[in-house]
């Protein structure tokens, strides 16, 4: 497992982090199926839960951020623009050119950068509000 959770990503909220929690997780399969060998199978459910997973974890995450009147709420909406639409493109290109090795490669680097520099960045400024 390549990718854990630290306790520097806290961001005072525990069902937040939990979530959070879960999204390290999917990324840790995700290494694992790539050092295995990932089915087209695989890969299309992975996309699918990873992409309602997430979509949920960030509604949950804006009203938190709504109701705390956190400063970086306005941001943290768009970054979750962003991503999404990220995510939505490497589903699209999936779905068009089927599995590959570089895809799941640069999906994991993708998902991985963004998701530290996102909580380091916005999400533990939840602890302030």
């Amino acid at each position: 497992m390549g990718f854990q959770w630290d306790d520097k990503y806290s961001t005072g909220n525990d069902e937040i982090d939990k979530q959070h929690k879960q999204i390290f997780a999917y990324l840790d399969e995700l290494e694992e199926h790539i050092e295995k060998g990932a089915t087209q199978a695989w890969v299309s459910h992975f996309m699918s839960s990873v992409g309602l997973y997430t979509r949920s974890h960030f509604c949950y995450e804006e009203i938190c951020m709504r109701r705390a009147k956190c400063a970086a709420g306005a941001q943290n909406k768009v970054q979750h623009t962003k991503l999404l639409a990220a995510f939505s493109a490497a589903q699209k290109r999936f779905e068009h050119e089927g599995i590959s090795d570089e895809l799941l490669e640069q999906l994991k680097k993708f998902l991985t950068s963004w998701l530290v520099n996102h909580i380091m960045k916005i999400d533990i400024r939840l602890k302030d509000c």
